[in-house]
């Protein structure tokens, strides 16, 4: 008796794995291809610091911040941002 076994697909090797496409250094993306690039980083920037996004595609920090910026994203603050603490009013 035989069985067939199939081969998962093989991953893309220019995908991250986090839904973000690694460019390759030099390459221009035109039309829909710069479209849905620039969606994917947008919806990234939603999780993910800027820097980390210039890391996972392997664009620039300027490339990145200017596709943002054209989007319409507002952008947060520099550095890190600590949580809230409760108030001493609050512990009581």
């Amino acid at each position: 008796m035989s069985t067939a076994t199939t081969a998962a697909p093989s991953p893309d090797p220019s995908s991250t794995g986090l839904g973000l496409r690694r460019i390759p250094k030099g390459r221009r993306l035109k039309g829909e291809k710069s479209i849905r690039f620039a969606t994917d980083v947008i919806k990234a920037y939603e999780t993910k610091s800027i820097r980390r996004i210039c890391e996972e595609t392997g664009r620039s920090y300027g490339a990145i911040h200017r596709l943002l910026t054209n989007g319409g994203v507002t952008m947060r603050p520099r550095g890190y941002q600590h949580k809230a603490s409760a108030s001493p009013a609050d512990a009581s």
